[in-house]
């Protein structure tokens, strides 16, 4: 069962590719606190492409780093200063922050999380 942030979350991101120009995209995201940070991070790159057109799922195969920018949208609300602060300490912020919101998947660069992550978009473009 999903236990969500109760403020939303805007994550921007920059996407690098292999074989394409780099391209730039925005959602608007619940944080469920529960889910671990391979997830996460797959669901915000699955929410910026439309895994129903094939070429939406090559580019996202295609991707070698995506750089991520997260802030508080002030939706419902603004957070107060100690909400902000109890955001920024949740596991996957503080994996987040670690990594300073980059994640890298050139085979030679990836760790375990990242790995996990392009196996999710891999099965991804394999489902459709």
């Amino acid at each position: 069962m999903a236990i969500c942030w109760r403020n939303y979350i805007r994550a921007e991101a920059i996407f690098t590719y292999a074989h394409h120009e780099q391209q730039m995209g925005h959602r608007d995201f619940k944080l469920d606190i529960t889910e671990s940070e391979d997830k996460v991070i797959y669901g915000l790159i699955k929410s910026m492409f439309d895994t129903e057109n094939e070429y939406e799922r090559e580019m996202m195969s295609d991707i070698v780093k995506v750089s991520f920018c997260l802030s508080n949208t002030e939706l419902p609300t603004k957070m107060k200063k100690k909400e902000e602060e109890q955001v920024w300490n949740l596991p996957f912020m503080k994996a987040f922050l670690a990594r300073n919101g980059k994640y890298y998947f050139d085979e030679e660069q990836r760790d375990e999380v990242e790995s996990s992550i392009k196996e999710l978009i891999d099965c991804c473009e394999e489902e459709a």
